[in-house]
């Protein structure tokens, strides 16, 4: 789907944009023209895909160069730590591991050096391309890539493949590039992953199964659930 050239030519922002000043509005206001576009040729509505955008990067604006990211320290374990305990564990900690409660995908930490104090890192972008490039440094480009979500849709970097990209630090530069390829690339994951289905019908526990990860999936579908009604009332009224 990403190499189309017709595709390349749609236009990214909307015909109309919306007059509302929330976070979800703006981010039709830069993607709403090509996401429209793809949600008609699949026969999903439009404001199922905002939902997930919301849910998924917080609605957060596109930085040019560094797109919305998170980086995964139990993923950069199962990648890299595993084989470097003791260096992992001077610089990351994950729930699960160590005597750290919670799951594995909670209680993230890092520290530079031993001497300083741990400190949490998601909630911050700063402190989230602190972290991933403290992965850098350890491991190199790209396993660290391969580690983290990057863009509105987050998808992680192991899935380069999945959505056409040789490297997880391509799929990261494209993303950084433009959020052309990040819309491009969430229809493209979910096609590839047979969830088009779950989203045209809003079977939101079936979508956040395969999207998020079993695990966690009720979680993901009631906050898919109640962005999907804001971003209705959103488009019906200022479209």
């Amino acid at each position: 789907m990403r190499t189309g050239p017709a595709l390349a030519r749609v236009r990214l922002v909307p015909h109309k944009p919306l007059p509302d000043a929330t976070a979800m509005a703006a981010t039709w206001n830069r993607i709403g023209g090509l996401l429209s576009r793809l949600c008609a040729s699949l026969e999903i509505t439009p404001a199922a895909a905002l939902a997930v955008w919301k849910v998924e990067c917080g609605a957060l604006a596109f930085m040019p160069g560094t797109p919305v990211l998170r980086f995964e320290a139990h993923v950069f374990f199962n990648r890299w730590g595993k084989d470097n305990e003791t260096l992992f564990d001077r610089h990351f900690q994950f729930g699960g591991r160590n005597g750290i409660e919670g799951a594995r995908w909670e209680q993230h930490r890092i520290r530079q050096i031993e001497k300083d104090e741990w400190q949490r890192f998601h909630g911050d972008q700063s402190s989230e391309y602190r972290a991933l490039a403290l992965a850098e440094k350890l491991a190199g480009r790209e396993t660290a890539s391969l580690c983290a979500s990057f863009g509105g849709p987050q998808i992680m970097g192991f899935n380069h493949d999945v959505i056409g990209y040789d490297t997880a630090h391509a799929m990261r530069q494209a993303f950084g590039r433009s959020e052309r390829w990040q819309v491009c690339g969430f229809f493209d994951f979910c096609a590839a992953k047979g969830i088009t289905g779950a989203l045209q019908a809003r079977d939101w526990i079936a979508f956040a199964s395969t999207y998020n990860g079993p695990g966690n999936a009720a979680v993901y579908a009631a906050k898919i659930a109640e962005a999907h009604a804001e971003a209705c009332l959103l488009l019906e009224h200022g479209t």
